[in-house]
């Protein structure tokens, strides 16, 4: 069929608020379940608390009352999509070195080798690669599994080390001494937070998340445990957090986009180029220093939807057969 007569129509919802993004955080010591706070939150607020940084878990923990001792909801929840992610918040854009036959998907953590970048099972020990905003990439002659890594990282530097370009990736591959293989920050994670924020900060509890059959699929995070976050069953009844204020404004944007021949939307590092151009434009408008912009899209949907208008006939009238 002419492929003139299509035009394809992509919708998608663009969710932008112009809230800081240090957030005001809210504790609520009223004990309900996940969705029951997550409504409670919602009508009240924005939304449960969204957590970007060390600076935010810190913040959250300062509000949750000195004597409890329990863990207390969060604005995370298991999603339905697995994607590769860096350990300071970043999406994963364009740029990749993995190995042929890499990322194989029952690997959840990406390892660094002299040349080439392979996916391994996070519980495995090795030596690291840290980033210190400082001093640069550092190689870390201890023998850590993933997440103990990132704490060590995150305690006495800035993260793991990240590699967005070329040019970043040398810097990082020549801190490897052959043949070993050292950990960096990315990772692949499902998890998602309830506003749809896009951000992949995650500060969780030795041993969490959980891979084993049954466990939560909630979050809550721990005042006696600094801050950190584990999986609880959703039902289970506790306070919670929730973010945001009455000067909150959100604005939900539907966009409608055209091309010619295949569309590749749904891939995320071209979304999250797309993201880019638009906060760039609102800077450029001044709004830029106290926004945030994101994708909001249903669990499990995508973001973008194919529409195809077919051309109508000349006399207006359906086609017989």
């Amino acid at each position: 069929m002419d492929g003139s007569l299509f035009a394809l129509l992509l919708l998608s919802g663009l969710f932008w608020s112009s809230s800081a993004l240090s957030r005001k955080y809210h504790y609520i010591n009223v004990s309900m379940s996940w969705p029951e706070a997550q409504s409670y939150c919602r009508e009240r607020f924005t939304d449960l608390a969204t957590v970007d940084s060390m600076a935010d878990v810190n913040s959250l923990v300062n509000i949750v009352d000195a004597g409890y001792n329990g863990a207390v909801w969060i604005g995370l929840k298991k999603g339905t999509q697995k994607r590769w992610a860096w350990s300071n918040g970043d999406a994963f854009g364009q740029y990749s070195n993995w190995l042929s036959g890499e990322p194989q998907s029952t690997n959840n953590c990406a390892m660094l080798g002299v040349i080439t970048w392979r996916s391994f099972a996070c519980s495995h020990a090795t030596c690291f690669s840290c980033y210190n905003e400082s001093t640069g990439h550092l190689r870390i002659a201890l023998w850590l599994n993933w997440s103990e890594a990132q704490s060590y990282c995150r305690k006495y530097h800035t993260d793991l080390s990240t590699m967005h370009t070329k040019e970043e990736s040398s810097k990082v591959h020549s801190l490897v001494l052959y043949p070993e293989t050292i950990w960096f920050g990315l990772f692949q994670d499902s998890w998602e937070w309830s506003d749809k924020w896009s951000r992949f900060f995650r500060y969780w509890a030795a041993g969490q998340p959980s891979q084993s059959e049954g466990s939560g699929a909630c979050v809550g995070m721990s005042r006696i445990n600094s801050g950190k976050w584990a999986q609880y069953s959703c039902d289970k009844q506790q306070p919670f957090i929730c973010h945001g204020d009455e000067n909150f404004r959100k604005q939900i944007v539907r966009l409608k986009l055209s091309c010619n021949g295949k569309c590749a939307v749904n891939d995320r590092s071209l979304q999250t180029a797309i993201l880019n151009e638009i906060s760039e434009k609102l800077k450029s408008m001044g709004l830029g220093n106290d926004s945030k912009v994101s994708w909001r899209k249903g669990e499990g949907e995508e973001v973008f939807h194919e529409e195809i208008n077919r051309t109508a006939n000349s006399n207006n009238k359906c086609s017989g057969p």
